[in-house]
C-alpha cells in the first residue's frame, strides 16, 4: 500500500489547539481510526517527515530512521506527559517518582517495537512520490454560521402600514371590529395603556384579569370604589380593577404615550362606555360619581403614591378635570397653536404634548364589538347594563398597538396578542385588531392582507429572532418556569386564511424562527405529507422540516427546533388524523418510559416497537452552531436517521470489533496501554472531544481501562441483533452504556462513531439526544 498525504495531517500531530479554537468539528471516519489513531498518527508524521527531507531511494530504511527519530520524541513527550499526569492523581512526591520510573522503564523498552509493529503501511513504501493510496483519517471543519439574511429587525422597518388608514377614513375591506375601533379612537371614545417590555409588568398586568387582590381586612376597615370586583356571572366573566390609561386626541396624534421607545412599545386600547344625550346622567357626573380620575397632560398624578383609603391627597384632588375638559384640550393640540399644559397656557405649543392620566376601571365584561359579546355573540348594551362602564369595568380591551413600525416591534405585537389570546381564551380575542399608534402619523389598521405581507417579508428576508426578553432565561442549560410558559403562552396562531396564503416552506420558516402553536404546526406539516402522498416519492415534508430547523437555527431557538422534530414523528406516524392536543406543548413535551423498561425478552409483548421517521438530513445545520439545545436536536434527528438507513448497525459491528482487537493488545503489553493513554491525550486536546476531564493515567498502567473497554464491548454487542436497530432497544443499550460512562474518551468517541455525531457531543449532549429520539419514538408507537 501507498499512503497520499493528507490535507490536514496537522491535526493528527502532538501539537493542541489554541483554548479559544472551540469551533473545530471532527466527524471520524471509522471505527478503527479512533481506536488506533496512534497507528495513523505515526504514519502521517512519517510520511510528512519523508516529504520534508524529499530524499528517499527504494534503498533507504524508512522504519529504522522513523523508529530512531520517534523514540526520542515520543519517550521526551510522553515521560513529560506522565509526570504530570501523576502529580494530578494525589500522589506524593516520593509515590510519583516510583511510578514515573517504573512505566518509564516499560516504555522505553517497548517503544521501539511499537513504532514497527504500529505502522505497517509504512514497509511498503518504495516510492514516495508515486503513491496514491489515501490514509484515513479525521474530516474535519470550522463551525460556520448560516449566512445572514437581508434584514435585521431593529432596524428594518414595514413600509406598506403607513398607507393603512392614511387619509383618516375607514376602508371598507377592514373588519367590523377595525371600524368600530378606529372611528372610537377618531372621536375620543377609547383609553390606552402602554406596559413595558422588560421585567413582570406583561405578566402582573394580565393576571389581574383573573385574580382578585382584595384584601380582606381593607373590605371590612377601609372599602374602597377601586377596590378590585371579582368575577361575576356571565356578563362579568373577568375580574376588573383600576389601573392608569390615556385619552389620545383624535386618531392618537401629537400626544406621545405613556414610557419611553423602545422599552414601551406595545399597548392595549380599552373602549369608554357610551353615554346618550338623553340620558339622566352625563359621562362627567359618572365619572366623578365612580371616581374615575382624569389629570390634563404634563400633570404626574402618580395614583400608587397619592391615593389613600380610596381617596386622593397631596393636591391631586384639586388637579382634576372632567373627561369633556380633557378632550377640549386635545381638540385644541391638534388644531389651534397655543396649548393648555398642566393648568398653563403654551404660546406656540408643543410639536408632541405629554401624555394625561385617566383611572380607568377595565376588565369586568368580555370584548364587545358590534354591541355583542365575542365570545358568547350575546347582546351588551352599555345603557342596559350588560355592557361596559365605569363602576363594573369597560371590559377586555378591543385593540391591540404597537407605537412603531419596526419588524422587531411588529413582531412583539404578534407575541403579545398570542400571549393574550392564551390568557382570555381564543374565543376572546379572536379578529382583534392590530394597529400602529404614533403621535407623528395617528393611527394605521394592521390588516389580514397587511399581516400576510408582512410574513411573507419575515420568512424571506429577516434574520428571525426569540424574544429577547427571554431567551437568556429559556436555555437548554438553566432556564426559569415562568420564562419557559410565557414562551409557550407566545407562540404564534397562523390562521387558516394565512396558512392557505403563504407557503409550506413560508410557514416553516416563522415557525422555526419565530415559533407558531402546535396546531398550526401540525396543519402545515399534515398538509406537506399529504401532498407527498398525492405526488408519488415526493418528500415536500421533510424538506418543510429542515427549512423549519434552519430558522430555529437561525434563531438559536432549541424550542421551536424541539417542537418541529416532535410534531414531525407525530405527524409521520398519524397519517390518519392526528390530535396533538394529547402531548401538551409539543416544544416541551418529553417521555423517556420506553428507555427505563428493563424486560428486554418480554418487550414485544408489552409494548409496540415503533421505527424511526424518514430521515433528515440535518448535516449542514449541525455544521452551523455550536448551541448545546440545537445540537441536541439536530443529535437525535441524526440517531433516528442512522436507525433508519442501517449505518448505525454497521458502525457497531465495527466498532466492536476495533475495540476487542484493542482490548487484545492491551492486555499483552502495558507499554501498548500507556502509548494509547498518551495517544488519547494529544487527541483530546486536538480534536476538541467533549470530555468532562483528560484520560487517567492510572487506569491504563493497571487494568482498569481495559475492563471499562471490554464491559463497553459487551454491552455494543447487545445491540449486534439484526432487528436491535430499527426500534427502541437500540437506544435503550445506548442508555444503558451512558449510565456506565464516569470519565470516558475513547468509549464517548466510538458511541459519537456509531450515532453519527460529531466531537462536541459529551455524555450529557450524547444522553439529551438519545432521549430526545426515545422520546419521537413514543410518539409514534
Amino acid at each position: 500500500k501507498k499512503i497520499a498525504p493528507n490535507p490536514i495531517m496537522f491535526l493528527l500531530g502532538a501539537s493542541r489547539q489554541p483554548d479559544d479554537a472551540k469551533d473545530i468539528l471532527v466527524c471520524q471516519p471509522s471505527a478503527r481510526s479512533i481506536v488506533f489513531r496512534d497507528n495513523l498518527k505515526r504514519a502521517v508524521k512519517a510520511v510528512d517527515n519523508l516529504e520534508d527531507n524529499d530524499a528517499v531511494d527504494d534503498n533507504d530504511s524508512v522504519g529504522s530512521d522513523y523508529d530512531q527519530d520517534d523514540l526520542v520524541r515520543s519517550s521526551r513527550n510522553i515521560r513529560a506527559s506522565i509526570r504530570g499526569s501523576i502529580r494530578r492523581s494525589g500522589l506524593t512526591r516520593q509515590e510519583s517518582i516510583r511510578h514515573l520510573e517504573d512505566v518509564v522503564d516499560s516504555i522505553t523498552k517497548g517503544i521501539n517495537d511499537l513504532a514497527n509493529s504500529m505502522v505497517p503501511e509504512l514497509s511498503d513504501i518504495d516510492n514516495v512520490s508515486g503513491r496514491d493510496i489515501e490514509l484515513e483519517g479525521f474530516h474535519v471543519t470550522n463551525v460556520k454560521p448560516l449566512p445572514r439574511l437581508e434584514l435585521n429587525a431593529n432596524d428594518s422597518v414595514f413600509e406598506p402600514l403607513l398607507e393603512s388608514g392614511a387619509s383618516g377614513e375607514i376602508a371598507s375591506e377592514w373588519t367590523e371590529a377595525e371600524k368600530e375601533v378606529f372611528l372610537i379612537l377618531k372621536n375620543q371614545k377609547a383609553c390606552v395603556k402602554t406596559i413595558k417590555n422588560s421585567g413582570t409588568d406583561w405578566n402582573d398586568f394580565l393576571e389581574k384579569f383573573q385574580t382578585s387582590l382584595i384584601k380582606e381586612e381593607r373590605v371590612s376597615h377601609f372599602p374602597s370604589q377601586h377596590d378590585d370586583i371579582p368575577p361575576h356571572g356571565e356578563i362579568f366573566p373577568f375580574n376588573s380593577f383600576v389601573t392608569s390609561t390615556s385619552l389620545l386626541p383624535e386618531l392618537g396624534q401629537k400626544m406621545r404615550c405613556y414610557g419611553q421607545l423602545p422599552a414601551y412599545s406595545i399597548g392595549l386600547v380599552f373602549a369608554l362606555p357610551q353615554y346618550s344625550s338623553s340620558g339622566k346622567d352625563t359621562e362627567d357626573e359618572v365619572a366623578r360619581r365612580t371616581k374615575t380620575w382624569s389629570w390634563p397632560p404634563g400633570y404626574f398624578a402618580k395614583t400608587e403614591f397619592n391615593v389613600e383609603r380610596g381617596r386622593l391627597i397631596n393636591g391631586r384632588e384639586e388637579a382634576l378635570v372632567p373627561l369633556s375638559k380633557i378632550r377640549e384640550y386635545n381638540h385644541e393640540y391638534v388644531y389651534k397653536e397655543d396649548h393648555w399644559i398642566a393648568g398653563k397656557l403654551i404660546k406656540g405649543g408643543f410639536n408632541v404634548v405629554p401624555y394625561n392620566e385617566i383611572f380607568l376601571r377595565v376588565g369586568g365584561c368580555s370584548r364587545i364589538v358590534g354591541q355583542k359579546d365575542c365570545a358568547s355573540g350575546e347582546e351588551r348594551v352599555d345603557e342596559k347594563g350588560t355592557g361596559r362602564s365605569f363602576d363594573r369595568g369597560v371590559g377586555l380591551p378591543v385593540a391591540l398597538f404597537v407605537r412603531t413600525n419596526k419588524i422587531s416591534d411588529l413582531m412583539a405585537l404578534f407575541r403579545i396578542r398570542a400571549r393574550i389570546s392564551n390568557v382570555f381564551s381564543d374565543k376572546h380575542i379572536q379578529g382583534i385588531p392590530l394597529l400602529l399608534i404614533s403621535n407623528e402619523i395617528g393611527v394605521r389598521v394592521f390588516t389580514d392582507s397587511l399581516q400576510q405581507q408582512f410574513l411573507k417579508l419575515v420568512a424571506h428576508k429577516v434574520n428571525p429572532f426569540q424574544n429577547p426578553m427571554l431567551k437568556p432565561l429559556t436555555t437548554v442549560d438553566g432556564y426559569k418556569e415562568s420564562s419557559i410558559r410565557q414562551k409557550m403562552e407566545e407562540l404564534i396562531q397562523l390562521e387558516k386564511n394565512i396558512l392557505h396564503s403563504l407557503t409550506y416552506k413560508e410557514c416553516a420558516r416563522i415557525a422555526g424562527g419565530f415559533g407558531v402553536t402546535d396546531d398550526s404546526l401540525a396543519f402545515i406539516l399534515k398538509h406537506a405529507m399529504i401532498h407527498d402522498q398525492n405526488t408519488n416519492k415526493s418528500h415536500k415534508v421533510q424538506d418543510v422540516v429542515i427549512e423549519g430547523l434552519t430558522f430555529a437555527v437561525r434563531s438559536g431557538d432549541y424550542y421551536t427546533a424541539r417542537q418541529l422534530l416532535i410534531l414531525y414523528t407525530f405527524v409521520a406516524s398519524h397519517s390518519e388524523g392526528y390530535e396533538v392536543g394529547s402531548l401538551g406543548s409539543a416544544a416541551t413535551y418529553s417521555d423517556t418510559t420506553l428507555l427505563k423498561i428493563r424486560d428486554r425478552e418480554n418487550l414485544s409483548l408489552s409494548l409496540p416497537l415503533p421505527s424511526p421517521p424518514p430521515p433528515l438530513d440535518t448535516d449542514r445545520l449541525r455544521r452551523a452552531t455550536n448551541s448545546n439545545g440545537l445540537l441536541a436536536v439536530i443529535g437525535a434527528a441524526q440517531i433516528l436517521k442512522a436507525m433508519k438507513d442501517g449505518s448505525a448497525r454497521s458502525r457497531t459491528d465495527e466498532s466492536c470489533e476495533a475495540i476487542e482487537e484493542w482490548i487484545e493488545y492491551g492486555e499483552k503489553s502495558m507499554a501498548f496501554r500507556v502509548d494509547s493513554w498518551y495517544d488519547q491525550l494529544v487527541a483530546q486536546g486536538d480534536s476538541h472531544i467533549a470530555t468532562a476531564k483528560d484520560s487517567n493515567f492510572l487506569a491504563f498502567v493497571s487494568s482498569k481501562a481495559i475492563e471499562n473497554r471490554k464491559s463497553f464491548a459487551h454491552k455494543l454487542r447487545q445491540a449486534a441483533p439484526k432487528d436491535n436497530f430499527y426500534d427502541v432497544r437500540f437506544l435503550r443499550v445506548i442508555n444503558d452504556i451512558l449510565d456506565n460512562m464516569h470519565s470516558p474518551c475513547l468509549r464517548l468517541e466510538l458511541l459519537q462513531y456509531v450515532l453519527s455525531l460529531d466531537n462536541r457531543y459529551s455524555v450529557t449532549l450524547v444522553r439529551r439526544s438519545i432521549e430526545l429520539a426515545a422520546t419521537c419514538m413514543s410518539i409514534s408507537a
